[in-house]
């Protein structure tokens, strides 16, 4: 019997979770209780955020994604925030209180599902084109300049 329960924690659960993962359109949920998939942000910019709290260089790019994020409508961008580390509701709720969160962020229970899985490097912010592609994955602390200066490359590299 342990040996089946083995076999299923470390074989059967991380493979479904993988294939999980692989689904195009992603499924989470926001802070606000309401579902999405990245399908719902057709057409708009979207920008992806790793962060953790423990995680310095994270905490140190909020300023500009907040920034970046409340330019959002005049960019076509959304910025949603996701913690690498599992946490409950209200954990995330004092987190993002505590560092001036002003962009959404994910509920980390139940565990989102995106196409990308999570990064190896923190922080780490993707950046998914109007119909739903991964165009740039952004690594380490970016600053509004870097962040701007990724989503104009990509625009262009869009509309070509």
């Amino acid at each position: 019997m342990k040996t089946i329960a083995y076999f299923f924690c470390l074989i059967l659960f991380p493979a479904v979770l993988f294939i999980s993962s692989c689904s195009q359109n992603g499924q989470f949920q926001l802070l606000d209780g309401k579902k999405y998939s990245l399908d719902d942000f057709e057409g708009q910019w979207l920008i992806i955020n790793f962060w953790a709290e423990w995680c310095a260089p994270c905490l140190e790019e909020v300023p500009a994604l907040n920034q970046i994020a409340a330019n959002g409508e005049s960019l076509n961008l959304k910025v949603i925030g996701v913690s690498y580390d599992p946490l409950p509701k209200n954990k995330l709720i004092e987190i993002i209180q505590k560092w001036e969160f002003k962009y959404a962020v994910m509920l980390t229970e139940p565990t989102p599902i995106l196409p990308f899985g999570l990064p190896p490097t923190l922080p780490s912010n993707y950046l998914i084109s109007p119909d739903g592609q991964v165009v740039h994955k952004l690594v380490g602390t970016q600053t509004v300049e870097s962040l701007e200066k990724a989503l104009n490359h990509a625009k262009q590299q869009y509309n070509k």
